[in-house]
């Protein structure tokens, strides 16, 4: 069952009114005016009760969403705002409240309603009172007339004259105000709770609301409200720039484009000009923090920098790669994680696992070190390299604020290369504080020396050898992440970390740079933590772990002491107590649950360089494109290799959900490999797609394959996984599961659906019929397994959800993977084929657009159709899923290490 805040819908009049009842914490209107509006038509996935009878309620309003979604395709922003579906429940699509007319302060809302039946008019109707009634306690307005335009301004939508007239809806509005006067309920702004379902939409709604940019604190306390919002109500889109090597990311729980960046450099220019001593702060993330620790960590202290007179700025970069390698060391050699696991350490075990880390890491941790470095490139598509220009233009024409610098172990990396980028542009950063630094001393005396200022203030926050070496890497190390970079992941063996104090205090040129500002007072420049007792208190930490300094009450209160000046420490607000101790940096718990590109990265770095290209070259650069080494020899054979293709496409199934665009995907695939000299076999037939169809004609195209030839298979159309109650399966992708493609006549029920899929089992089997000596590339355009629907998607999903068998045991392998792989190492090593994903095990399949197609081979088609350029397997993966963002999927390459870099033979044409 999805999460309520997967769906953010309302499903019931208490819930609506609960919800509306308080955002009014979010809002930034004084009033408001509801558009309402007839929703997307239906014709194309049928109606509200067809789709029920199908797929329930949930399924059904799954389905209306992702129309709406669909029909804007990539522009949330001409979403309506609210959607009233036929049942009475009430969908929030995107955020409401904001004032778009300033001068009155008043929310423009539009509400859609859903094409329904007019049996539904009265529910609907009822729906749309309690929604107009809530909008008007949410920004704190009186409840008179509904919040309608003038009826000068438009004639009710002939669309829903056959439901609902305005007279209707004014009616049931006037009705429900007199029974709340009859109940005495005049304060609808205590209601607290309605269940779960409000509690998390509030959650997400606090992520993406407006009023946490300050100019609301300022006007909220002008108003006299007296208190600060809570620090969910900050809107993280105005504090945060997500980034996937360097350059803006459309991926995750909050992308940001070029206008966000501009909307973050605006609303810094107005909540800083707003007070004078206000200040901006740009902040990173340690090197092994997953996106989504990241953004929690900036929703749960914005609010703290905010109330010190300090605009936030949050730096989220793809960062988590390393920790696969420290997940496979630990695996292999076990431990218990914590320090009770402490008999199992010492020095000998630590140099086996420096060995290991430095053979299978060392070359992700330098992809991950150049990710970071590239958010600073030159060209605009990188992160910040586009905010210090936005900076620049927002604070044109005036004095531009203080900007400091504060950045967790790996984040420094990130941030010494901003610091020439905001001299370039005539940013003037005040300080520069890193808490344990991962950064080379090499990287830190150029940058530093490069930078020159005697002003910046410089400071590194660092633990005590000691402590640096009671601390442990969870259940794989016996030291800090520090001593592990130092001796594992970097190239040479004890190179110099500027957060190691033995490093750091023996590289006179380091601390001479550092202490220029302080006239040589080394006290000022490195803290050393834990502090002893008397430490004056902006110079005191308390932190005894690696992960820990940015949650520590005691260095967070000294960060913002060097950042506000002595004048100002009576007046700093304390770090937030609930937040003390916790690990939200390098050392927290490693998981498995990595996306696929990072796996991807893994076997990049690992595999050996060709030598036009340069090891795991990031996307969207030359490198990105780079040509891989030649084709192997051709084998001697008298016969003239052949390229040869097989496409399938299924819109119709026999008693499932029907599809749009798998046909017009198999006819794009076929245009493109006939314009590369293949002779191509299509399958788009409902009697040419059966079950025994398929492997039949997949048995005879892999049959037919011969010494040096090429064969394309590409599939589009539905997929399932099959999940196991008896039997478990450690499956490189996923735990527990098969995964299976559908053939045109699955029909309903357990039998009737196992009966016409194809697991990942028969098509391994069918493809080691093929010739040692040939190249197989398989293309899948459909959903491995289903979990997690992603309702805010714009499209239709190719998946038929979850099979769920009682005695079935699963195999030990993702789709088409050998099964003898794991004894050999990875789960694809030796694999005979090339295999590339439309998404992710855990994702589903996208079709959508104008005309239906998949997102997938919309990409695929978008990037051939380019100049030629040489690419190679792998750097063919990266480009497709820049091709697709916000799309929600993430394509992969499943394949033996020695093919990633083989030249894509499709491409160069």
């Amino acid at each position: 069952m999805p999460q309520p805040d997967e769906y953010r819908i309302l499903r019931s009049l208490p819930e609506i009114e609960a919800f509306f009842a308080r955002i009014n914490a979010y809002t930034t209107a004084d009033d408001v005016l509801a558009q309402i509006e007839p929703g997307q038509p239906l014709d194309r996935i049928g109606g509200f009760a067809e789709l029920a009878r199908k797929l329930d309620g949930e399924g059904a309003a799954a389905e209306i969403i992702a129309e709406q979604k669909r029909a804007v395709f990539g522009r949330d922003d001409e979403l309506p705002h609210l959607l009233v579906l036929p049942s009475g429940w009430v969908a929030v699509l995107r955020y409401l409240g904001g004032r778009d007319d300033a001068d009155r302060g008043v929310a423009r809302v539009r509400v859609a309603i859903c094409p329904a039946d007019p049996a539904d008019g009265d529910t609907i109707r009822d729906s749309l009172a309690r929604v107009l009634l809530g909008l008007q306690d949410g920004v704190g307005a009186p409840a008179g007339q509904p919040p309608l335009p003038g009826r000068h301004e438009g004639d009710w939508p002939d669309e829903l004259t056959s439901l609902f007239d305005r007279d209707a809806v004014e009616a049931a509005y006037a009705d429900l105000l007199a029974s709340r006067v009859a109940a005495k309920d005049q304060a609808p702004h205590q209601v607290r709770r309605a269940g779960d379902v409000v509690d998390d939409l509030l959650r997400w709604f606090g992520t993406i609301s407006k009023p946490g940019s300050a100019t609301e604190l300022d006007r909220r306390q002008a108003r006299g409200d007296g208190t600060r919002p809570p620090a969910q109500a900050v809107d993280l889109k105005l504090h945060v720039i997500n980034m996937r090597f360097g350059q803006l990311s459309a991926r995750g729980p909050l992308h940001t484009s070029a206008s966000d960046v501009k909307a973050i450099a605006e609303a810094a220019k107005l909540w800083i000009g707003a007070r004078a001593g206000r200040r901006l702060a740009i902040y990173a993330h340690g090197g092994l923090v997953a996106e989504a620790q990241a953004l929690a960590h900036a929703r749960q202290t914005a609010q703290w920098w905010l109330d010190n007179d300090v605009y936030p700025v949050f730096c989220i970069w793809e960062s988590d790669a390393a920790t696969t390698i420290l997940q496979l060391i630990r695996e292999l050699l076990g431990g218990d994680g914590g320090r009770d696991g402490r008999q199992w350490w010492g020095e000998a075990r630590d140099a086996a696992i420096e060995r290991l880390v430095h053979a299978t890491g060392q070359p992700v941790w330098d992809v991950m070190k150049r990710s970071a470095m590239m958010c600073s490139a030159d060209g605009l598509q990188h992160g910040l390299t586009l905010l210090a220009r936005r900076l620049k233009g927002a604070f044109a024409g005036s004095a531009a604020p203080p900007i400091d610098l504060i950045g967790h172990s790996a984040g420094a990396i990130v941030l010494l290369p901003f610091l020439g980028r905001l001299k370039d542009e005539g940013l003037v950063p005040a300080s520069f504080q890193m808490l344990a630094p991962a950064a080379t001393n090499s990287l830190y005396r150029d940058y530093l020396a490069a930078y020159g200022s005697k002003k910046l203030k410089i400071r590194i926050y660092a633990m005590q050898d000691t402590a640096e070496r009671a601390d442990t890497v969870a259940g794989v190390y016996g030291k800090s992440l520090l001593y592990l970079v130092s001796r594992g992941f970097e190239d040479h063996f004890g190179e110099p970390i500027s957060g190691l104090q033995k490093d750091l205090l023996a590289d006179r040129q380091l601390i001479a740079l550092m202490c220029r500002w302080c006239d040589g007072e080394t006290r000022k420049a490195m803290v050393f933590s834990p502090t002893p007792e008397g430490t004056p208190r902006r110079l005191a930490s308390g932190a005894v772990m690696h992960g820990g300094f940015d949650t520590d009450q005691q260095t967070m209160w000294s960060v913002m002491a060097l950042i506000r000046g002595e004048a100002d420490e009576g007046r700093i607000t304390p770090f937030p107590a609930d937040l003390a101790g916790q690990r939200s940096g390098g050392a927290d718990p490693l998981r498995l649950d990595l996306p696929e590109e990072v796996r991807l990265y893994l076997n990049l770095a690992a595999t050996p360089t060709p030598a036009a290209a340069p090891v795991a070259a990031m996307p969207n650069t030359p490198t990105g494109t780079a040509t891989g080494p030649a084709s192997p020899a051709a084998p001697a054979s008298a016969r003239q290799p052949a390229r040869r293709a097989l496409t399938i496409g299924i819109n119709d199934y026999a008693q499932m959900a029907r599809l749009a665009g798998c046909v017009r995907d198999s006819d794009t695939w076929r245009d493109l490999l006939h314009a590369r000299g293949f002779d191509v076999t299509q399958l788009a037939q409902p009697e040419l797609t059966g079950r025994d169809q398929i492997i039949a004609a997949l048995r005879d195209f892999v049959a037919q394959s011969g010494a040096g030839d090429t064969l394309v298979w590409h599939f589009s159309g539905h997929g399932m996984k099959i999940e196991t109650i008896l039997g478990t399966e450690d499956d490189f992708e996923t735990t527990g599961f098969d995964q299976a493609i559908i053939a045109s006549n699955a029909s309903e029920g357990l039998t009737g659906q196992l009966a016409h899929t194809i697991i990942d089992d028969d098509i391994h089997a069918i493809l080691q019929g093929l010739h040692p000596q040939a190249d197989c590339y398989v293309f899948l355009d459909s959903c491995f397994s289903g979990t997690a629907t992603k309702l805010d998607l714009p499209g239709t999903p190719r998946s038929m959800g979850v099979l769920r068998l009682g005695n079935r045991v699963a195999r030990n392998r993702p789709l088409t993977a050998p099964m003898e792989a794991a004894s050999r190492g990875g789960p694809y090593d030796g694999a005979n084929h090339v295999l590339f994903s439309a998404a992710a095990a855990t994702q589903k399949a996208i079709e959508n657009g104008d005309p239906v197609q998949g997102v997938f081979t919309r990409a695929v088609s978008q990037l051939l159709a380019q100049p030629a350029t040489a690419l190679t397997n792998a750097s063919f993966c990266l480009r497709i899923n820049d091709l697709m963002p916000g799309s929600g999927q993430t394509s992969g390459v499943f394949c033996d290490p020695s093919r990633l870099n083989r030249p894509f033979p499709l491409a160069g044409v």
